[in-house]
């Protein structure tokens, strides 16, 4: 999980202030194809090596109780990262891959349009992400890699695919 922790967390975290009975079976209204704005993008290279040239998130579930998604990102090489996760939005611990690797995924609806995820690996080494639509066309991705307190490690945003 070192190079795209932008994987996991970004999809997992799709999308504030409706009663938590309408949040928890509302739709956040991020289901489609959404393609990383790297202008808008900040990204701490420190942390997951450098930028991705391009990245994709196809939403293919979002029935307000769980959502499924694919990210592939892509460097100079070729494939740089590629994530599938199914994931309810109750913080349920589920089984996601990202590259090669199984790591355990927990995504919890944060208001109306919001998530926040956390995932873990087989060595215990955690990361979080806060996600959300800032308006119908735009993903937020507020991203903390080193577990350590304080601002985001990296600050992505999508925009929907049309």
């Amino acid at each position: 999980m070192t190079r795209s922790a932008l994987p996991v967390l970004v999809a997992a975290g799709l999308l504030a202030a409706v009663s938590p009975a309408l949040a928890q079976n509302t739709p956040l209204g991020a289901a489609g194809r959404w393609t990383i704005d790297l202008k808008a993008s900040t990204f701490n290279e420190a942390l997951t090596g450098p930028a991705p040239l391009a990245a994709e998130i196809d939403v293919t579930k979002d029935d307000g109780k769980s959502l499924a998604w694919t990210l592939i990102e892509e460097d100079d090489e070729g494939l740089a990262a590629i994530q599938f996760a199914d994931a309810p939005l109750d913080g349920t611990p589920t089984k996601a891959v990202v590259n090669t690797q199984v790591v355990m995924i927990s995504v919890r609806r944060d208001g109306q349009n919001g998530v926040t995820a956390v995932t873990s690996n087989k060595t215990g080494r955690k990361q979080s992400m806060k996600v959300w639509l800032a308006d119908a066309d735009t993903l937020r991705v507020e991203q903390d890699v080193d577990g350590v307190p304080g601002p985001p490690d990296q600050s992505l945003t999508f925009r929907r695919v049309k």
